[in-house]
This record gives structure tokens, sequence and C-alpha cells, in this order.
């Protein structure tokens, strides 16, 4: 192992006991049909509080594992510094550096849908309480951010407008439907109200009416030039009318993924909109950016393309090349889908060219054509947790300054579905039947990420050194020699990657690298997330040059949070 600093310590023994009298409600563990979920209904459920400041050189170790779903609590100390690392046997060596900082975090999240909506109300008034509260709350998740589809969307069942009376250029039709007033509206109130973080709405629509429509239909089309003006009325409309009641966005987007339909052509099914770049700037300068601007809404951010990664800088080189929409437009909206296909070069580029604009990842989800294994809803699947550790991990640590989940919630069968038919896995999993609902592996591997590193903390420096590990033969190093090996597999492409915006595969990084990001927050207290993706236990030995060292052993396939002051 090849290690480029020396650290020293008095002894190498922590003291770890389990908090006693704490106000966490442990899960109630039940194996599924893939693995361990937490089950809630109206009279229990699992809680995690927010950290209380503990006296410095001790620190709160929170665990999740494969074996061990919710999260475990424990505290550690910090341990004096006067031997050598050299002299000891460890698997992974952890020096943070806060003196070093990057992007801030605005936080992870998940979408209002109809389909959600509609099965949050079936549950009892104190089943809907303890989800919202898993959620949102301070004994939850605290969730931060949220996406609310304009109109009907792939998770509404029915395709709808605002105003589907042909013709309507003045918009004197335009209404609210049910699905605002009844499956989304009343949530969304409700989670603002349980939130003591705040919470930051999102507003994407997936289709203009179809009369303004070069194919007079709600799937794919571009919207015809003599309707932009109406367009973007229709999003002011949309705006003033969630403000009567009483709900406000932080953040609207042009529309969700304008280029994927040409990528799946017939087979892309669900409402949408296709737009250029071209089109998107005329719009953009010429009537969206200006009215929204002279408008009681002028502060709310305008994100593009929320589409995939391949896209990224291929739609921004064209769209920013005009600087008068880039002062209208704060940033890009990512989808997860394709991230498999291009690199976080095409993230690292983005921010290169872009410094002042944000990246944020807007939704991610398991679908029929991605489960690997299983149903579409496969209760307990670790794997899928994975996916998404690696994903969050990968793109915070890029730039992305926020992460989204598609829908808070679904049923058993992946649903229920709109047009599409295309059923999904959700973190949480509600059985209207009984009245319960199940928090699966995905639901703490993002809990994690959302308690832990709230709004408003900064990505910090982090250098991992650790251990060549054998697997089957083959040996995997550190973090920092995959991200290189992906960095000269990239570099030739790196020029050219935005001549087309259709994905080349590009290879996934070993399964067997601990991962590892740290945060600085903005109460004072510092956090360090790592996961160990094998099947045995890793050792950690963490250095903060401002604190001290501590070490501990993490169970195989665990994600774990440390959390200091």
């Amino acid at each position: 192992m090849q290690n480029g600093y020396k650290i020293v310590f008095a002894c190498l023994s922590v003291f770890m006991v389990n908090l006693v009298g704490t106000q966490d409600i442990p899960c109630a563990k039940m194996m599924a049909v893939a693995g361990y979920v937490c089950v809630c209904n109206e009279t229990y459920c699992d809680t995690v509080e927010r950290p209380s400041p503990l006296p410095r050189r001790q620190y709160y170790y929170y665990m999740t594992s494969e074996d061990s779903p919710g999260f475990t609590k424990t505290v550690g100390t910090f341990i004096n510094t006067t031997v050598m690392f050299s002299n000891i046997s460890s698997d992974v060596y952890i020096r943070i550096n806060s003196s070093i900082q990057y992007q801030t975090f605005a936080g992870i999240g998940a979408s209002f849908t109809q389909s959600s909506g509609s099965l949050f109300n079936n549950l009892s008034t104190e089943a809907q309480e303890k989800l919202l509260e898993s959620f949102f709350g301070p004994s939850g998740l605290e969730y931060t951010l949220g996406r609310v589809p304009m109109a009907s969307s792939d998770f509404s069942q029915r395709d709808y407008t605002y105003d589907d009376v042909a013709g309507d250029v003045e918009l004197k039709y335009f209404n609210l439907t049910e699905d605002d007033l009844i499956y989304k509206i009343p949530i969304i109130k409700r989670a603002i109200a349980k939130s003591q973080r705040g919470l930051k709405l999102i507003a994407t629509p997936w289709t203009a009416p179809s009369w303004m429509k070069t194919n007079n239909a709600s799937k794919q089309g571009y919207i015809r030039s003599q309707y932009l003006e109406t367009w973007s009325k229709y999003f002011l409309k949309f705006l003033e009318a969630y403000n009567s009641e009483d709900v406000d966005f932080w953040a609207i987007s042009h529309g969700n993924e304008y280029i994927i339909p040409l990528y799946f052509g017939q087979f892309f099914g669900m409402p949408n909109t296709v737009m250029m770049p071209a089109q998107a700037r005329y719009w953009t300068k010429t009537y969206l950016g200006p009215m929204l601007k002279a408008s009681s809404f002028k502060d709310i951010k305008l994100l593009s393309l929320e589409d995939e990664r391949p896209f990224l800088n291929w739609w921004a080189d064209r769209l920013y090349a005009d600087k008068e929409v880039a002062q209208y437009v704060d940033g890009i909206a990512l989808h997860w889908y394709f991230d498999n296909n291009r690199s976080v070069v095409e993230l690292e580029a983005f921010n290169q060219k872009y410094p002042d604009k944000m990246m944020i990842y807007t939704e991610s989800s398991i679908n029929s054509f991605q489960s690997s294994g299983g149903g579409t809803v496969n209760l307990g699947d670790w794997s899928r947790a994975l996916r998404y550790i690696n994903n969050v991990y990968q793109n915070l640590d890029h730039w992305v300054i926020g992460y989204l989940d598609w829908n808070i919630v679904l049923n058993d069968d992946g649903g229920p579905t709109g047009s599409t038919g295309i059923t999904l896995d959700a973190s949480v999993i509600i059985n209207t039947t009984n009245g319960e609902f199940y928090k699966q592996p995905i639901f703490y591997a993002l809990g994690h990420f959302s308690k832990f590193m709230p709004p408003g903390s900064k990505k910090i420096n982090v250098i991992i050194d650790q251990d060549t590990y054998k697997n089957d033969g083959g040996e995997v190093g550190g973090e920092n020699d995959v991200l290189q090996e992906i960095l000269r597999m990239d570099s030739q492409n790196l020029s050219s990657s935005t001549d087309s915006p259709f994905p080349t595969r590009k290879p996934d990084p070993p399964s067997h690298t601990i991962l590892a990001l740290a945060s600085t927050n903005p109460d004072g207290h510092h956090t360090l997330i790592a996961y160990n993706p094998r099947a045995v236990p890793a050792n950690l030995i963490v250095t903060d040059d401002g604190v001290g060292t501590f070490n501990q052993t993490v169970p195989p396939h665990s994600l774990n949070s440390f959390v200091y002051w």
C-alpha cells in the first residue's frame, strides 16, 4: 500500500458504547422476498432523531447494512496521536481536510405524484402521519427537496393538462385538477408543516396541451412556435395557482426529458414534449425568461434539460452559447438512467465551463427493464440500495448539489401507473390492504445522505488510501485509482463528447472499492459517510486534521455515517 502521509497516535483502542436513553425507535425488522424491510403502521414506526451536539472528540456512528436494516446508533471516541500509522494493519485510511471545500448541498428528496398521493390517501390518518414524519419530520430522513409534475406524468392515471380547450391562447380555461387538489397539494402542505429544515419544491411539465403541439398529441411532438408565448403564460398560471393554495416553488424546469424520446422512438409512451436546444434558447430569451423575471416569481430558479447525463454538455454548450439565455437558466437537471453510459468526466467538464451553474439530479428509479432479478418491486433487495449508494456518491462527489428519487411511495405491484404501464420500485412500498408500509433498503441508503448532510452543508476534501482487495484472483485499488482509470479511458473522448447526445457504454467502477464522502455542516458539525461493498468487514482509520483520529471496523455491505463536532 502506498501511504502519502504519516500520522501518529498513542492508542489504537476505541471506546464504543451503545446509546442509552435515546429517543430513536428501532426498526420492526421483517424478512421479505429479497431481504429485510422495516414495517410501519398506524401505531409503530422506526425513527432516527437529529444528532444532538457531542463533546469534542466524540462522534456518533450510524450504520445500515444488508443484515441490519434501519439505523443502528453508537458513540465513539477519537484517540490521541503518538504512533505511526505505518505500524498498523488496516484496510482503509481516510483523511478529511475541511479547509478544502467544494459545492454546497441542497439536500435529498422525492416526487409528489398522483400515484403516490392516491396510495397515501388510502392509509389511515395515523399511518399517514407516520409516513410523513418518516420522510420529512425531525425524527425521519428530513427530505428537503420535492418535485411536482405540472399536470400529468407517467405516474398519473390519466393523461391531461391544465388547459385542454383547443385554441385557448388566453388560457381562460386553465384550472388545477383533482390530481392537484386531492393527491398533491394537501400532502405537500402537510410535508411542509412537518419539515424543520424547509422543503424546496421543483415544478416540471411533462407535456404541453396537445393543441399547442405539432402532432396534436400528448406524447412526443414539438411546441408550435406561435404558442411559445402561451406556453410561457401557462408556467406563470401554474405558479399563481399553487401560490393561491399557499404552495410556492424554489425552481421550475423547462420540461421532462426532451431528448430521450428521440432515442426510444415509438417505445417512449409517456406524456412528453420534444425540444431541441435552438428552440429552448429562443423560447427562454424571448418569452419564458423575461416573463418570469417580470413577475412576482422573479427569484425562482430556472432549470433546463431534465434528461440523461450523456446529453449534459451537448445540451449545455448549445444553450449557454447564448449569453442572454445564460442569464435566465440557473442550472441543469439530470436523471440517472444513463449514468453508466457516460462517466463523471461529463460532470467535471460542465463545472469547469459553467462554475456558476448548478447541477441537480431530479429523478432516479428502478424500472422493470433495469431490475436485476426479482420482480419490478423486489421487497428488501439490498442490491438496489447499492445502486443508489453508488450513484449518489458518484454525483455528489462531482459538483451535483441535490438528488431526488422518483415516486415517494408505490404499491407492491410498482404502481398504480399511467398510460405507459411501466411499473417501478420505490423506497417505500404501501400495502393498502392491511394499512402497512415497508421501508426498503433504498429508503435508508438515501436517508444517510439526507439526515446527516443537511442543506447548506459543503462537501470537503477526502483522501482515501486502501489496501488492494483480492477477489477471485483480481485486484482492485483505491477510489482515486478507479477515478484516474475512468479519466484515462475518457480522455480521448472528452473533446468530442458533445458532438452527439446519444450514449456510448462505459464500464462500471469496481464493486469492492470503499467509498467516502464528507461535509462540513451549517451548525458546525462534520459528517463522513463511508460505504463498504465488500463481503467482509473493513477496518477504517479516519483522521480529521482539525479534530483527531478514530478507528472503526464496519460490517460487510454496510453504509456508515460518522457525525462529530
